[in-house]
């Protein structure tokens, strides 16, 4: 994203009296923001990027009773990224959502924090600054109001969302290539895999404060401590992982700003109780989708994922997630966990890639558009070539990207929109499923190179 410009600041200062209630000075006019740093100071909450876009910084135009009301001008309900109320006694979060509802009769009423002045509030709003990384309606996101193709998880500073300069730095083990290769061709898309034992993609779901609450519960002891165990959140009743034995669960809570992601969830009581699941971790949403605890390369679930909206719309605007057969047993920047390694199976270790392997298709735009490939292909390798892609997991034969799972929507009893996608893109059907065949028409030994992960480090 980029940064927004600033906006001037017009101090008001005047008395409102309500009742007996002298609301005195420090009032900012309503439909004016400024970007700067809030009363109290010091930085937003965990993980909210600078890169993120504008930070409007709201005083209250009056107060009416216990509440104090704020004027939110011409705020784009459809970038707000995060809200909280900030004063030197500290912070409060406010839902996202009632900013976004809020945004569209331009007046938000919040109740006054017990012991905090109001002339010292200030009413703190994170928006994108373009639309596509927080914006196209996040904060609303929900069954049958799902993520838009332009929309994208993480901030702009996240590995994910940086592409790749013209002419990057390679890593000097030329052998690695040859063999992600030699594990087979790039695995197909395949589409007609939810809810049966074939589904090792990601699930996602937007939960709401309606929502039933779940009790955290990571039943792997041995692994040491799980960062959630214990920890309540929402999460849809309809909700389901994903159906293979992997197990994905992503719950993503707008209001706070945090993605849950859980590996091999095997217990999820109807109506709320304590989930079970081996491993997960959290992350901010909009910080840089890193040191997880759903995927071996500890990214976020939602890291890389191609979503049948991005499909749709004829664009993916971020790096993609690659799982290969096995790994060197060791990672790299931005990966912080290994994945199974070739030794451990009985394979040779040399040329093996560690985990977080940035990959690119060294082709033009002009090269791959001149392709013999239907336009999702190209859709497809088009990020590839932008952004690259990230070695994030072990496992499988061969080697391949990773999809969102059709589970996000048939768990709420809606058709299979990646099979509706296959079907009218000519996919090779085979009884219930249908093929996309990713590896055929693309020169893929001749152009496909490792990025040195300084690049990604952005240290050269």
């Amino acid at each position: 994203m980029r940064r927004g410009h600033t906006r001037a600041v017009v101090f008001v200062v005047s008395v409102l009296v309500m009742g007996a209630v002298a609301f005195a000075s420090g009032m900012q006019r309503g439909d004016e923001h400024r970007v700067a740093r809030p009363p109290g100071g010091g930085p937003p909450p965990p993980g909210i990027s600078q890169a993120d876009g504008p930070k409007h910084v709201i005083a209250p135009t009056r107060r009416v009773g216990g509440r104090l009301v704020f004027r939110l001008g011409t705020l784009d309900r459809d970038r707000i990224v995060a809200a909280w109320l900030q004063q030197a006694r500290g912070r409060r979060t406010v839902s996202v959502r009632t900013v976004a509802r809020a945004a569209g009769r331009a007046e938000l009423r919040l109740r006054r924090p017990a012991g905090w002045s109001g002339a010292r509030t200030r009413l703190i709003v994170r928006t994108a600054a373009r639309s596509g990384v927080h914006g196209c309606g996040y904060g609303r996101f929900e069954r049958a109001r799902w993520p838009a193709g332009c929309w994208r998880p993480y901030s702009a500073a996240s590995p994910f969302n940086q592409p790749l300069p013209r002419s990057p730095r390679l890593a000097a083990d030329s052998g690695l290539v040859a063999r992600i290769l030699s594990f087979g061709p790039a695995r197909n898309l395949v589409a007609g895999y939810a809810d049966t034992e074939d589904d090792y993609e990601h699930p996602t779901y937007w939960s709401r404060p309606s929502d039933p609450k779940f009790r955290l519960h990571c039943y792997q002891a041995s692994w040491g401590r799980c960062q959630i165990e214990g920890h309540e959140i929402r999460i849809p009743d309809a909700a389901r992982p994903a159906a293979g034995s992997d197990g994905h669960l992503t719950v993503v809570d707008q209001d706070s700003g945090w993605e849950y992601d859980l590996y091999k969830v095997r217990s999820k009581p109807a109506g709320g109780g304590v989930l079970e699941f081996r491993w997960g971790g959290r992350i901010r949403i909009d910080g840089d989708g890193l040191r997880s605890g759903g995927v071996a390369a500890r990214f976020g679930n939602l890291a890389g994922v191609v979503r049948v909206a991005e499909l749709a719309s004829g664009r993916i605007d971020h790096a993609l997630f690659a799982t290969v057969r096995c790994s060197a047993g060791r990672f790299v920047y931005p990966a912080q966990g290994a994945g199974t390694s070739c030794a451990s199976i009985g394979l040779p270790s040399e040329n093996a890639p560690p985990l977080g392997t940035r990959l690119q298709l060294a082709m033009s735009s002009d090269e791959i558009n001149e392709l013999r490939v239907p336009a999702w292909k190209k859709t497809i390798l088009q990020a590839m070539a932008t952004y690259g892609l990230f070695v994030g997991d072990t496992g499988g034969g061969t080697w391949g990207i990773q999809l969102e799972s059709s589970s996000t929507f048939t768990s709420f009893g809606v058709v299979d929109p990646l099979v509706e996608f296959a079907q009218a893109n000519g996919w090779d059907r085979h009884e219930d499923v249908w093929v996309g065949r990713l590896h055929d028409g693309v020169p893929w030994s001749d152009r496909l190179r490792v990025i040195a992960p300084c690049v990604t480090q952005r240290t050269c």
